[in-house]
């Protein structure tokens, strides 16, 4: 199974989102909004704050990546601009790979 950091790698990842959500995430990311809670290798949790603290699950499963976000706010696709800042927050604190 594929870690989390695998599944949100930044260029597949805001192929999926769109613009419109990539730029709503990089912005929250960008601007501090994001805190990871719990980071391991196949489910990480955050919280971000955007006026009200929005709590973000992402999670490697056996169809791929399976997210969560209690805004009330996501697309068909599971993704809304908290989901897609702490994806890209994850991408950021993966280890490197070569």
């Amino acid at each position: 199974m594929p870690s989390v950091a695998d599944l949100v790698e930044p260029d597949a990842f805001r192929e999926r989102a769109g613009e419109y959500l990539s730029r709503a995430g990089e912005s929250l990311r960008a601007s501090g909004h994001v805190r990871i809670v719990e980071f391991g290798p196949v489910r990480v949790t955050g919280d971000v704050e955007d006026g009200a603290r929005r709590t973000v699950t992402l999670a490697s499963g056996p169809t791929g990546l399976a997210t969560g976000c209690d805004c009330g706010a996501m697309n068909g696709q599971g993704l809304c601009p908290h989901v897609v800042a702490v994806a890209f927050e994850t991408w950021e604190r993966a280890p490197k790979r070569q």
